[in-house]
């Protein structure tokens, strides 16, 4: 993404192995005929988190449209280009690469193949073959920080992320603007860990924040979002989720969830495909599909005045009332 930093190179990857991994078999069944689609992920398949959303999605994909899979996990900054390049030589359809950290090299690869499509989830760029796909930010964590604002009993919450890009600063700024909605009065605590899964910096993140009073944390995170939420629950304080429904996580600390059901959103862009009808643009989508962009199941502790003010605002987010100061 231009002007954003890239997420560090995750220890133990190399080139041979990537590639290896994006060259391996293919799932089983597969036939010609069947659309052919992968993903270039930045973490591991089971964090919890957002690079679990993207292998989920996969897995919907096969599963709604009889898709041929493959994907390939941690992939490192130097390594994007040669591993989005890896599957089209293979002659995949689509590719996502799932982060806005693969916009520069996707660009880059797209321009050489132009038979595949390639989506950047959370990206920037565009071109005839090149789209970007991600969520309205701001809407779905506006409610988010209303149900923070509404439950913090020091007038303080925070926010825990990786690294400052414009989704992660579309997602502050919604969080804040939400919980200053519920309460003029609450401050909002921002810290960057630089790094996405490393649960240690996560936690020390955290505890700074609940030390300096905050009473809600929110992470925008990976698998680091595990040390965040041991922080939470040692010093017994809530916390809001993100990217799916993660209340079961810590049922007693968890308020609610800001989801991005990523999954279903990458389940249209391979409709999309399949019917002809991909376009290289910007595919945002918000609180209009519920079934993308809501919050999660509450915990009992949310009062009613709350889960009023969360409806009441997305109307207004829908109806273009409320908007990014």
């Amino acid at each position: 993404m231009s002007g954003q930093p890239w997420r560090s190179a995750r220890d133990g990857i190399v080139l041979g192995v990537l590639l290896a991994l994006a060259l391996g078999p293919l799932a089983s069944g597969a036939g010609p005929a069947k659309l052919r689609v992968a993903a270039a992920l930045p973490g591991i398949i089971t964090d919890k988190a957002w690079n679990q959303s993207g292998y989920e999605g996969l897995k919907l994909i096969e599963k709604q449209l009889g898709a041929q899979i493959a994907y390939t996990e941690r992939v490192a900054q130097p390594d994007q280009a040669e591993v989005l390049s890896g599957y089209a030589r293979r002659g995949f359809d689509l590719v996502f690469g799932h982060g806005g950290e693969f916009d520069a090299a996707a660009k880059q690869v797209a321009q050489r193949f132009p038979k595949t499509k390639f989506v950047i989830d959370n990206g920037t760029n565009t071109g005839p073959n090149l789209a970007d796909l991600q969520v309205n930010h701001f809407q779905v964590s506006f409610l988010g920080g209303i149900v923070a604002g509404s439950m913090t009993r020091h007038d303080r919450v925070a926010v825990v992320a990786a690294e400052k890009f414009k989704a992660i600063e579309d997602l502050i700024a919604g969080f804040s603007q939400g919980a200053m909605y519920a309460n003029p009065k609450v401050q909002v605590l921002v810290s960057f860990t630089g790094d996405w899964d490393n649960v240690g910096k996560g936690k020390e993140a955290a505890l700074a924040q609940i030390a300096k009073g905050a009473d809600v944390v929110f992470p925008i995170l990976d698998h680091a979002l595990i040390g965040v939420l041991d922080a939470v629950k040692e010093r017994n304080v809530y916390a809001v989720g993100y990217v799916g429904d993660q209340l079961d996580l810590l049922p007693k600390n968890i308020l609610t969830s800001v989801i991005e059901n990523m999954p279903a959103a990458m389940l249209e862009i391979a409709r999309l495909t399949v019917a002809g009808k991909f376009e290289g643009k910007n595919y945002v989508i918000g609180l209009e599909n519920p079934t993308v962009a809501r919050l999660g199941r509450y915990n009992a502790a949310v009062p009613a005045a709350a889960r009023t003010k969360v409806n009441d605002a997305r109307k207004k987010l829908l109806a273009g009332e409320i908007t990014p100061r």
